[in-house]
């Protein structure tokens, strides 16, 4: 009976302690959201800033063949934030930024952009896909695009944070 007795003592406190980490497992990201890594899908540029801790890099020039807006904007938190922002219309623009960290890694057939300020910016193609990644401040960033090599360059040379083209 004394057996009974502790094996039911355990039970009940087992299970105290499991409903009190659950309700901290579950109330920890309401009071403190910056716990969650992500990825988040966001649905507007805007909101990026609050979630990954920096204003994303939007192209002040961007042609009209890739739509209105972005059809896809993930975020994912972590030690080096990253932000993907994603455009498609009759072609495609990709937007991947990553706050801190080491240069990505770039094919050996990556050249220097053409007429571009600094010795970090470089770009490749493959098939029909154009690549090209550079740093601006703090933040890498790799494109993709279908467009032609001038609206890369384009979009490469406007790139500026959100906030500050509203």
């Amino acid at each position: 009976m004394d057996r009974l007795k502790g094996l039911v003592s355990l039970l009940v406190v087992a299970g105290i302690v499991l409903a009190i980490l659950r309700v901290i497992h579950l109330g920890l990201p309401l009071v403190y959201p910056q716990v969650l890594r992500g990825p988040f899908s966001l649905d507007a540029v805007a909101d990026v800033e609050e979630y990954s801790g920096f204003s994303p890099l939007v192209p002040f020039y961007r042609p009209q063949v890739l739509g209105q807006k972005p059809i896809n904007i993930t975020v994912k938190r972590g030690l080096e934030p990253e932000v993907t922002i994603f455009w498609q219309g009759d072609h495609f623009l990709y937007l991947h930024e990553r706050r801190g960290g080491p240069r990505p890694p770039v094919p050996e057939t990556a050249r220097p952009v053409e007429g571009a300020p600094d010795h970090e910016t470089v770009s490749w193609r493959q098939g029909r896909t154009t690549y090209a990644q550079t740093r601006r401040g703090e933040i890498w960033v790799e494109l993709r695009t279908d467009l032609g090599e001038n609206d890369v360059r384009r979009i490469l040379d406007t790139l500026r944070a959100y906030e500050e083209l509203l």
